[in-house]
């Protein structure tokens, strides 16, 4: 983690920045309305510019470094003319004082990886752009009831097969299980996912779990508790009903449509492996409903909660 003390004019003021997000999306609502119900002690830098979100009563700053201790303010980031999504430009501000110690934490809201790809940028979306700042950013997602980390993310389904390698599984575990006894102080149990329909049915419904899955847990098994490999279609109640359980799921949406099927209102993503620490609403920009009022608050206020309480 970054020192503060070293960039930070008052160490003792932890400070999350707040992204806004895809302007025509439903991040600046979803974050007002968190910020009426927040009441957190770290500092919270909501970032973007302040046509897109009328900060209203919250001080407008052109410089982190004025933030107060346990305020809530707004950076003031100025547009930039052919330089890309604008919602871009936000993270990548809030990236920039993560790694100066200047914030401790980034939530960011949803962006559109279409309008990111179509206005030139080489990433679809966070966690590509992520990848630049560390080896290999794992996508964990985070809830009071249900805990899932994603082998594999944003990827055509058909390319998941070719990425199921021993080592590879083995190399994410680990990254996983060290950076969630960092972040949360504790041991985890580990139930691993079936890739085929009843986990294979012994070999007779694809081999994969025989001979790559099950070879790969035998191997961690002496390092982190593992519950075993379970079908794919009952991993997910059993984890629920294991306390500190995490599912390692194999492809998106395999591990998210349970996820936010049970978990979508208190879900929160949380990305493991980067520099700092990086929480976000487990929604997308939600552009149908963008601009009506109606937006649910639950996750990016969730998103915010578990940043700060990962601030230690």
């Amino acid at each position: 983690m970054p020192n503060p003390s070293a960039k930070n004019p008052d160490p003792a003021n932890r400070v999350i920045a707040v992204t806004l997000g895809d302007p025509q999306g439903i991040g600046p609502e979803v974050i007002a309305k968190s910020l009426a119900l927040a009441a957190p002690s770290a500092s919270l830098l909501v970032v973007g510019s302040s046509r897109h979100f009328p900060p209203g009563g919250l001080r407008l700053l052109h410089d982190a470094c004025e933030i107060h201790r346990g305020e809530t303010a707004f950076l003031e980031v100025a547009d930039e003319t052919g330089a890309g999504d604008p919602s871009f430009r936000w993270v990548r501000t809030a990236v920039d004082l993560a790694r100066k110690g200047k914030v401790q934490a980034v939530v960011t809201a949803p962006v559109s990886k279409d309008k990111w790809l179509a206005s030139g940028l080489p990433y679809r979306g966070h966690t590509d752009y992520f990848a630049t700042l560390a080896p290999a950013p794992a996508m964990f997602f985070w809830s009071p009831g249900l805990k899932v980390a994603l082998f594999t993310h944003h990827i055509p389904l058909r390319d998941v097969f070719a990425r199921l390698e021993r080592g590879a599984i083995k190399v994410f575990v680990r990254q996983v299980a060290g950076e969630l006894q960092r972040l949360f102080g504790q041991e985890f149990t580990y139930f691993f996912s079936g890739l085929n329909p009843h986990a294979g049915e012994s070999g007779r419904l694809g081999r994969e779990e025989i001979e790559v899955l099950l070879p790969a847990i035998g191997d961690l098994r002496d390092e982190i508790r593992v519950a075993g490999l379970f079908p794919p279609d009952v991993v997910f109640s059993k984890a629920r009903s294991v306390k500190g359980a995490v599912v390692i799921a194999w492809s998106h949406d395999q591990g998210l449509i349970p996820f936010k099927l049970l978990h979508g209102g208190d879900g929160v993503q949380l990305t493991l492996g980067l520099p700092f620490i990086r929480t976000s609403p487990v929604h997308g920009t939600a552009f149908d409903i963008a601009g009506k009022g109606i937006a649910d608050p639950s996750s990016m206020l969730a998103a915010i909660r578990l940043a700060e309480s990962l601030l230690r």
